[in-house]
């Protein structure tokens, strides 16, 4: 063998020994220091997470709880579709974020430190054990049932002592855990008197002293109103409404009794809605108030779990008595842009229209518009698009039900301004019609194309064309003089 040969061998014996010590690195230290670290991480939380067939390991899905805590015994379940229900002391909705929470303290809460070993009678009396301050009892599928008992705090550094299942060693834990642990049947009970889910949702009724309506849609279709007069509802405005309705939560629970009722008045309710989803869920809620602002708000509701009576915040009675203004659709013009192939600007007392049309190349270039009227000439495109855009994405500020109507108010008789846009046979797809400024709210009166008086934003207005040069292309800049330079 050559001293060449020789050479690479001893490298190629040096790389290989190099790279079996790396792996042994790897694999045997730095890998095993990675197992231990992870079994030391598992060895300090306070539920183990369970093995799987592949080697891994999984959190344990706690699905029902039985929470004790304050002379208090509530037992929750989770359902299918991931919510919680009380099934004890009596059946009813359960608080979803606050179960969570109870189940995420227990799935990844960690022992501070262990405090006694051997804990005797007086030890457990001395840290409030003997005579827990909660005790919850978990359950899920294919795992035992686990017991956690806290006790007092530990002043000294916010924590607090607890036991678990049949491990009688006391341990330190963060007061966070505890708080999550230590909850009563108000705690972990639905507080979200007055709302509903809104998926699902296919008809609402309301009826206050101030008003009445009803919307109603098909299974996957958006919102229209079924009375006060059949029109479009504005879909965003109705699920905000439905969303912004959890915000007022129980305050209390009252036995719902007779007496009670009678009491509280919410036979004889401010306000009454009722929620239908399908034909399968219909929740009524019943609002009664006194007349002066420092009056409680009762609220009896009744869905699938019975029935019961709350208080909640005064504001929840403005909050579920809305008016059917605030859910119209505020779509002022209802047209897609590329269905329009002519706009007429009729700028009001029998001046000349401004009229611009699409031209559509039939080579498949970009699309032109010209200006028939009163002259004929190109149009810059940018303009007329930014003007189209302007106009079918208008948003009514107000609606007519609190609005003038009166045309000497409005500004909205036959000398008024108005846009009309045109398809291509020539027939009118929508008409806007623009009056005088609305001081409240402030914006400018306006007909909308179902002939519904309505003030809408002035800024949106500022590029309407006032005259056929808004639309035609910037003049050329002159060149600059040769002989001025220098």
């Amino acid at each position: 063998m050559s001293a060449r040969s020789r050479s690479l061998w001893t490298l190629l014996i040096a790389t290989v020994g190099a790279a079996a010590l790396g792996l042994y690195a790897w694999f045997g230290v730095m890998k095993g220091d990675e197992r231990d670290a992870e079994r030391k991480r598992n060895a300090e939380r306070l539920v183990q997470p369970t093995a799987q067939p592949d080697g891994g390991t999984t959190t344990v899905r706690y699905d029902r709880l039985l929470v004790k805590a304050r002379g208090e015994m509530t037992e929750l379940q989770r359902m299918p579709d991931q919510g919680w229900v009380l099934t004890q002391p009596f059946r009813a909705a359960g608080d979803v974020r606050t179960a969570e929470d109870l189940v995420s303290a227990l799935q990844f809460a960690r022992l501070k430190s262990t405090v006694e070993e051997k804990p005797t009678s007086e030890d457990l009396h001395r840290y409030g054990l003997d005579k827990p301050q909660a005790e919850v009892t978990a359950s899920a599928e294919g795992v035992p049932p686990l017991t956690v008992k806290v006790g007092l705090d530990n002043p000294f550094d916010s924590s607090a002592y607890l036991q678990r299942g049949t491990d009688p060693r006391v341990y330190a834990v963060d007061g966070s855990t505890r708080a999550s642990l230590d909850k009563t049947t108000f705690d972990l009970r639905d507080k979200e008197v007055l709302s509903v889910r809104d998926l699902g949702l296919t008809r609402i009724e309301l009826t206050s002293k101030k008003h009445r309506f009803v919307l109603a849609r098909d299974p996957g279709q958006p919102f229209a109103f079924v009375q006060p007069a059949p029109e479009a509802a504005d879909g965003s405005a109705v699920s905000g409404w439905i969303a912004a309705l959890k915000s007022d939560r129980a305050t209390r629970f009252l036995p719902d009794t007779p007496a009670e009722r009678q009491r509280t008045g919410v036979e004889k309710p401010a306000v009454e809605a009722v929620f239908q989803r399908g034909t399968t869920e219909t929740v009524r809620v019943r609002l009664a108030a006194g007349k002066k602002d420092s009056d409680p708000v009762y609220v009896l509701r009744e869905d699938g779990f019975g029935t019961s009576l709350s208080q909640v915040p005064r504001m929840g009675l403005a909050a579920l008595d809305k008016s059917p203004a605030e859910l119209r659709d505020r779509t002022v013009l209802h047209v897609d842009p590329q269905a329009v192939s002519r706009i007429r600007f009729q700028p009001g007392d029998a001046a000349a229209a401004i009229v611009v049309e699409r031209d559509h190349p039939t080579d498949g270039g970009p699309e032109t518009w010209r200006l028939t009227a009163p002259v004929q000439r190109a149009a810059e495109p940018f303009k007329v698009a930014g003007w189209l855009y302007a106009l079918t994405s208008l948003r009514a500020e107000a609606t007519e039900e609190k609005l003038p109507t009166e045309a000497a108010r409005t500004g909205l008789g036959p000398g008024a301004r108005a846009v009309v846009l045109e398809g291509a046979d020539g027939k009118p797809l929508a008409t806007l019609t623009l009056g005088k400024p609305s001081t409240q709210p402030a914006g400018t009166f306006a007909r909308d194309d179902r002939g519904r008086v309505v003030v809408i934003e002035s800024g949106r207005l500022k590029e309407l064309p006032a005259r056929p040069a808004d639309l035609l292309p910037p003049p050329p800049v002159a060149p600059a003089d040769a002989g001025s330079a220098g």
